[in-house]
């Protein structure tokens, strides 16, 4: 009975972390498409990438390789869209100067 529901939350978690780690395809794709992240907050993705970072930590601590996996994905993902911001945001105000 135990093992059943813990297979359950397994599954359920992984589920949300797909749909979590979904969300961030369409905007890496509109912005390597579009070059401009103008609109995105950096403030919004340092707090996403801290926050996915102390929940690698807590998964490390707690032995759960579905906390572990979904959040470091989560992690890599949010910093290439922080990088991404950075290098563009850099490419606007360079075009804009010229």
């Amino acid at each position: 009975m135990m093992e059943d529901l813990v297979a359950w939350a397994d599954i359920i978690g992984i589920i949300a972390g797909i749909l979590v780690l979904s969300s961030f395809i369409p905007q890496i794709m509109k912005a390597y498409k579009t070059k401009k992240m103008s609109d995105v907050s950096i403030n919004l993705m340092i707090l996403i990438a801290s926050g996915m970072f102390l929940w690698v930590i807590y998964g490390f601590i707690r032995s759960d390789p579905v906390i572990i996996g979904t959040n470091a994905t989560g992690f890599a993902l949010n910093v290439s869209l922080l990088v991404m911001k950075l290098r563009y945001d850099e490419m606007q105000s360079r075009t804009a100067r010229a």
